[in-house]
């Protein structure tokens, strides 16, 4: 019974590359889109706004890139911040379209 658990568990090196993508790149564009719109939308002077929304872009990308390990989907976890990814890009778009501050 141990060796079918242990194959069970295996985990291929595609699966591990893909998350590594998720985990870095992908994590680096969805946290940056998400300390924009932070630093955006927050009410305080925008030097403040920014470095708050820096602060938490820290916190951020360690929680995205531990939960792209996390997560036993992959399909789950690249639809989830692919959407995160196109709600954030839109608010973001919408921010400057409409003259919020820089």
């Amino acid at each position: 019974m141990a060796t079918t658990a242990l194959r069970r568990r295996r985990v291929s090196r595609w699966g591990v590359a893909v998350r590594v993508l998720a985990a870095i790149p992908a994590n680096y564009l969805l946290t940056s889109l998400a300390t924009a719109c932070l630093a955006r939308v927050l009410a305080m002077p925008p030097a403040e706004a920014s470095v708050a929304a820096t602060l938490f872009s820290f916190a951020l990308f360690a929680m995205l890139a531990l939960t792209a390990f996390a997560m036993r989907s992959i399909v789950r976890l690249w639809l989830w911040m692919i959407g995160a990814g196109i709600v954030l890009g839109g608010g973001l778009w919408l921010s400057l379209a409409t003259g919020g501050r820089l």
